[in-house]
């Protein structure tokens, strides 16, 4: 009996892969990186993203997260404040992902790392996966590549987004000024968010079209007041940004909208399934949920477009407010009557943040009045 083929090693790949161990299968892990690695991603971690964590077996405070508490919103020199309506972390991608991989190969998963997937091809019987000289068959494919694109399987891009993301140090004051919160800062055409993500590190993630002149960090932190003030006498931990572009923001994996990307045996997972806008901090949450969810219809013997339409029905209101809200942000205009309504009424950030949250239940409850069943 083949087993099942997992391709990709992030959270969705690794709750795939934990649960169906669990369940007596033997699945296969190809990941492309030989070793712990960062990613293009903002490290928060909301409470349904803890609780899947915890879930999958992994303790996570042994982990090291900073707590956040608090979200802020800046534009200019003015800030508007309020506390988040759930607990959340932030953890480094390399220290996640790392844990999560490690607790799949120790319940039984077959992790190989260095398998760069070249190819994806449907056959009669299953799936041909070509990554380098070797060559995989398998009945069912659990697609988890995160924001890259596998050649064959692309999906639909609207506007072109340009993510940089790097690590640093603030100084002892700034470290204690941004505490447990994140903050997003706004500046023309994009926004910037930094938080402590624990071992005494902050990320800072900066977004925006690929129209700007996106390639200098250094330009978007002197265009910004806060940032230049937060980021005064910081330890810059990465020799330079990590940076993606060609962000499919909004889009939700439909097999009537998109047929062509959908095939008998196959689970899209994680960004693949459906891409949420970074500042929502909902994508890891996400990605753990689908990655639980399908293992969950393969092992009842679901059939995966079935699967793939239920997904999408449950990411649809989340990710529609949250793109909605992201085009907001990216808009000067509508960036000042955003920021006017959430500092008159702090009240509207919470609402957002709640409204973007992944359903309670998704992915692991079997019961029939779950959103995925």
């Amino acid at each position: 009996m083949q087993s099942p083929l997992i391709i990709g090693g992030g959270p969705s790949a690794a709750a795939a892969a934990i649960l169906l161990s669990q369940a007596g299968e033997a699945p296969v892990v190809l990941e492309r990186s030989t070793g712990p690695h960062d990613k293009v991603c903002g490290d928060f971690l909301s409470g349904e993203a803890a609780a899947a964590i915890s879930a999958l077996g992994i303790d996570l405070e042994t982990l090291g997260p900073a707590p956040i508490h608090s979200v802020r919103l800046v534009r200019g020199t003015h800030i508007a404040e309020t506390t988040l309506p759930f607990p959340a972390f932030g953890l480094s991608r390399r220290v996640l992902d790392e844990a999560l991989l490690r607790r799949a190969a120790s319940c039984g998963a077959r992790v190989l790392r260095g398998r760069s997937v070249r190819s994806l091809h449907k056959e009669q019987n299953g799936f041909l996966v070509t990554a380098g000289d070797e060559n995989w068959r398998a009945k069912t494919v659990f697609l988890a590549t995160g924001k890259h694109d596998l050649r064959g399987f692309p999906r639909p891009r609207k506007r072109r987004m340009v993510g940089l993301k790097t690590y640093l140090r603030l100084s002892p004051s700034q470290n204690v000024a941004l505490g447990y919160a994140v903050e997003i800062v706004l500046i023309p055409g994009g926004y910037v968010g930094l938080q402590l993500v624990g071992a005494g590190a902050a990320v800072l993630c900066a977004l925006m079209s690929d129209g700007m002149q996106s390639g200098n960090l250094a330009a978007l932190i002197a265009a910004a007041p806060h940032l230049r003030h937060r980021l005064d006498q910081a330890e810059f931990l990465l020799k330079r940004p990590l940076a993606i572009a060609g962000m499919p923001y909004g889009y939700i994996a439909k097999p009537k909208g998109y047929a062509g990307l959908f095939r008998p045996g196959l689970f899209r997972l994680g960004d693949q399934a459906g891409v949420i806008p970074s500042f929502a901090g909902a994508g890891i949450a996400i990605a753990l949920a689908s990655g639980e969810a399908a293992a969950r219809c393969y092992m009842s013997d679901g059939d995966a477009t079935h699967f793939q339409q239920r997904l999408a029905h449950s990411l649809t209101r989340p990710i529609a407010l949250a793109a909605g809200t992201h085009h907001v942000l990216l808009h000067p205009a509508l960036q000042s009557i955003a920021f006017r309504l959430c500092s008159a009424w702090p009240q509207a950030m919470r609402l957002v943040a709640a409204a973007t949250r992944v359903p309670l239940g998704f992915g692991r409850d079997p019961a029939p009045e779950s959103p995925l069943r």
